[in-house]
């Protein structure tokens, strides 16, 4: 049985603001094994995370960083969090929000030491523009609709991704029937990884569990490290032990040394 990875979404989102560093620490705290996050740009080329692309009535990529910084004191900056992750031994995956930030933030993720790091998208084209440059770096590619298994393996041929992220959760009440296990069979017979949406619900958790799929994204990633590792136990492996938490990098003091 495969034991899924815990991905928090956009950290542990639930109970802290998303994309916050209360929320990636958080998610260290509680289990989980990858850090699902977004990133966009601003106007003076910084690579910040953040979910929306507004800010207010302004598009982000039309902002400077310090504007957004003012108005939203805490933002999370690309590089800030590359220096954080490998010291709190977590995974990175990193949502492009804006197709243009891809190629700068490969070359953010190759210039970086650490090594657990995918970049997904929906933009099918970014990913693939961003896998010829950087081979080497992980690619998902995020799809909204539903499709047949074998199209979700076109797609991922076609863009040359290394993986697959269905993002299926409003689409449908029970969106754990969207697949079964000879889809899952097929992906992973040609090489894809596969990422499932991000679910809350207990039930549900314990439904795509079952599936065995690679990641499964969660706004409760501490509900969902205990339904991964009970079912561990029941097959007889250990569970694994939350992480603890490593103090952030310090922008400022990183900038004067």
């Amino acid at each position: 049985m495969i034991r899924p990875r815990v991905v928090a979404h956009r950290g542990s989102s639930a109970a802290h603001a998303e994309n916050s560093w209360a929320a990636f620490e958080a998610a260290v705290a509680d289990g989980a094994d990858t850090i699902e996050c977004d990133v966009q740009a601003t106007r003076d080329g910084a690579l910040v995370i953040r979910h929306d692309l507004m800010l207010g009535r302004r598009p982000v990529v039309e902002c400077m960083a310090a504007e957004i910084e003012t108005a939203e004191p805490g933002l999370v900056r690309l590089s800030d969090l590359l220096d954080w992750a490998p010291l709190s031994r977590i995974g990175l995956l990193i949502e492009l929000k804006d197709p243009d930030v891809a190629l700068p933030v490969g070359a953010l993720v190759a210039a970086s030491r650490w090594r657990e790091v995918t970049v997904g998208g929906f933009h099918g084209p970014a990913l693939a523009a961003l896998k010829a440059s950087r081979p080497d770096i992980k690619t998902s590619l995020m799809v909204g609709s539903v499709v047949a298994p074998a199209d979700l393996l076109h797609l991922a041929r076609a863009y040359q991704v290394d993986g697959v992220h269905p993002c299926w959760e409003q689409r449908g009440p029970y969106p754990h029937r969207l697949l079964d296990a000879a889809a899952i069979a097929l992906l992973r017979q040609a090489g894809l990884t596969l990422t499932l949406w991000h679910e809350e619900r207990e039930s549900e958790l314990r439904a795509l569990v079952a599936l065995g799929p690679d990641a499964i994204c969660t706004d409760e990633p501490a509900l969902l490290r205990r339904i991964v590792d009970s079912s561990g136990q029941a097959i007889g492996e250990a569970p694994r032990a939350p992480g603890s938490s490593t103090a952030r990098p310090d922008r400022a003091s990183q900038e004067t040394s």
